[in-house]
């Protein structure tokens, strides 16, 4: 069965409410789905490093990312460089509002 972690911030809860039919949507075609916010990466690294797709999700603000999202993304530099041994599907979900 195919693994699929959607890893997200939600700043007013459009985000998550995105991410959430993302997780729908895959496990109804069959996936094994985990969805992650950010605030609690560190208790699920192992799932992402087991995970075959990752979805990510996060609101724009001002015209990039959130600040949680990138603290995120400055964290995750060694797990992902440990990860690439192992190729994985990353898809982005881009914010359909602005402030999401």
């Amino acid at each position: 069965m195919v693994k699929v972690a959607v890893v997200y911030h939600s700043g007013y809860g459009h985000t998550k409410k995105q991410t959430e039919a993302v997780v729908s949507g895959a496990s109804g075609a069959g996936a094994t789905v985990q969805l992650i916010p950010v605030a609690d990466i560190d208790m699920h690294w192992e799932y992402l490093a087991q995970a075959d797709a990752i979805i990510f999700g996060a609101p724009t603000y001002m015209g990039s990312l959130s600040a949680e999202f990138k603290k995120f993304m400055d964290v995750s530099s060694k797990p992902w460089y440990q990860m690439l041994r192992r190729p994985k599907v990353t898809l982005i979900q881009p914010p359909i509002l602005a402030n999401a």
